[in-house]
């Protein structure tokens, strides 16, 4: 009996060890904080067309899932002829857990209920610094027609 006992107990203090923590499950994942408002600028050339835009993001964040809005501001320029332009709308998607994360987001415009255009991004958590790649779309606000693209990528300070 003394060493059943004896075999016994190692094995309960051992598995009481194995107890230790917390009982609620593993630990969710920690998401970097990329709430805020950013801008930069996209200069880009797309059929014979340069565009140099002031671009603003606006993201609200809960966990891995971020919403918010976007607009620019800027002028198109065919070598003649030189046109204001604007656009605004929203945005909605996910960001990975860790530092240093990426993001997933679709933008869409009121003007074309139907458009929407897939960006990807980076964002730096030490510089603040968001990173976004995707198209920056034209298009006749009749008609909806995307008339001119630019594959961008824009640099924008928090």
């Amino acid at each position: 009996m003394r060493r059943a006992l004896s075999l016994l107990l190692p094995m309960l203090l051992f598995g009481a060890a194995g107890c230790e923590g917390d009982s609620t499950g593993p630990t969710p994942p920690a998401y970097e904080d990329i709430d805020g408002t950013y801008a930069g600028v996209m200069a880009g050339t797309s059929q014979g067309i340069s565009a140099n835009l002031l671009f603003g993001f606006t993201i609200g964040q809960t966990d891995g899932d971020i919403t918010g809005s976007w607009s620019f501001t800027g002028k198109l320029n065919d070598g003649n002829t030189s046109m204001d332009v604007t656009g605004t709308g929203s945005l909605e998607g996910t960001v990975t857990s860790g530092h240093d994360p990426s993001l997933n987001f679709k933008i869409k415009t009121s003007t074309c209920p139907d458009y929407e255009a897939t960006f990807s991004g980076d964002y730096d958590s030490d510089t603040h610094r968001l990173t976004v790649r995707g198209p920056v779309e034209f298009f006749n606000y009749q008609t909806c027609d995307v008339g001119l693209t630019y594959q961008a990528t824009i640099v924008l300070d928090g």
